[in-house]
């Protein structure tokens, strides 16, 4: 598949993520398929960003980039520390918890713009 295609998925997987993690934090009970959707979705973004690392040139055997390993980092992050904080947390810092999530998301956006290192 081409680059584009990747890319698109990878962005739509991204944008399903984040309403996946609406629902973990801003309803008061979180359903079956909400959980299981998370982690699909967490797969798919996983499957089309390594289409994309294949698209740019990075072969098999290549040591890869700090920033794919930095975005791999916070995909990890993101990906398991979302639901045992969307069932653990509670209170006020609740509320707070998607502002930080989204910021690593914003960091993980910026490492694949400007490819710092």
């Amino acid at each position: 598949m081409p680059y584009e295609v990747y890319r698109l998925l990878h962005l739509l997987f991204i944008f399903s993520f984040i309403l996946f993690i609406g629902s973990y934090f801003f309803s008061d009970s979180v359903s079956k398929i909400t959980k299981i959707g998370t982690g699909i979705v967490s797969l798919l973004i996983f499957v089309a960003g390594m289409g994309l690392i294949a698209r740019i040139g990075v072969g098999h055997g290549e040591p890869w980039p700090n920033w794919i390993k930095a975005k791999i980092g916070i995909w990890l992050i993101l990906a398991i520390g979302t639901p045992i904080l969307g069932k653990r947390v509670q209170g006020d810092i609740r509320k707070k918890i998607p502002w930080i999530l989204l910021s690593l998301m914003v960091i993980a956006a910026y490492l694949a713009i400007y490819k710092p290192f």
